[in-house]
């Protein structure tokens, strides 16, 4: 049980991790804005823009990845949380082969 909340807390971590990669990419994006709103040279505009526009796709596809990880570990808690209501109903409380990665 304790090996289960601990990959929980890992997962909960990976995210935080994920969240933290997207907030930079979202002041290099505000950063890259800023300047092409400042800026005078068309050519500098254009460029701002672009590299804006690559960094939105690098954006995008990491909010894609955390909702799949998240997606994950909601899936997982879900097991989690059948195999403890199983062993609730059934009054087992001891694991019987210790081969699943589920089991009490």
């Amino acid at each position: 049980m304790w090996i289960r909340a601990r990959i929980t807390v890992c997962d909960m971590d990976h995210i935080k991790v994920h969240i933290s990669r997207l907030e930079i990419q979202i002041e290099s994006m505000s950063h890259n804005a800023n300047f092409a709103i400042g800026g005078q040279d068309a050519i500098a505009v254009k460029l701002a823009i672009d590299e804006i526009k690559r960094k939105l796709e690098a954006f995008v596809d990491a909010i894609k990845k955390l909702g799949r990880y998240a997606d994950l570990c909601s899936d997982n808690i879900m097991k989690a949380r059948e195999v403890i209501l199983q062993k609730i109903t059934t009054g087992s409380g001891t694991s019987t082969t210790g081969d699943s990665l589920w089991e009490l």
